[in-house]
């Protein structure tokens, strides 16, 4: 799986979830690329906050918005023939509030969406052995208020999952001028 089939997994989610409902008219979803660096991604997480939030993306009373992460990705080795890619990713699902009260129970409500995103892919997945989502590695993280006028909360979800890269990493010599 690489970025554009990643992106599009959750594009789609966020287009046929009920409380989403992404619409290119009405849009509810939003792809970011974040860093691994911790002062660029602080940047990075600003930008969001500051460009998509109640501007880019604008739902209404209790509907909900989904923001992807840019896929980081690191290399492991079994010391024997196997080489496979870890991907890391995250999504933040967020819903405005028009008063702070709300906010534990649009925490609670959002965390449900994202555990509903999360058991769509499972589903979708479950029959391709290539692509293994580890479940003992998401986490979800209560978010806000964020936004440029603080009315944004949410659950950010972080998971991890593994594809081949042994055919990846393999040398090719047509790929070189030599």
């Amino acid at each position: 799986m690489r970025n554009a089939t990643y992106e599009g997994l959750f594009y789609r989610l966020a287009q046929a979830h009920n409380l989403i409902r992404h619409k290119d008219d009405s849009p509810r979803f939003a792809r970011i690329i974040v860093s691994v660096d911790p002062i660029q991604k602080q940047v990075d997480l600003m930008e969001m906050q500051e460009t998509l939030l109640g501007r880019e993306l604008q739902p209404g009373a209790g509907e909900q918005v989904l923001v992807l992460e840019s896929l980081q990705t690191a290399y492991e080795d079994n010391k024997g023939d196997n080489y496979q890619h870890r991907r890391r990713g995250a999504f933040f699902v967020l819903e405005q509030v028009a008063h702070k009260d709300q906010a534990w129970q649009v925490l609670d409500r959002t965390e449900i969406t994202g555990e509903e995103l999360l058991g769509a892919v499972l589903h979708e997945y479950q029959d391709q052995p290539k692509v293994r989502w580890q479940v003992g590695s998401f986490q979800a993280d209560a978010i806000g208020p964020v936004g440029s006028d603080g009315t944004w909360y949410g659950t950010r979800f972080d998971f991890e999952f593994f594809t081949p890269a042994t055919g990846a990493l393999r040398y090719k010599p047509a790929a070189f001028s030599f």
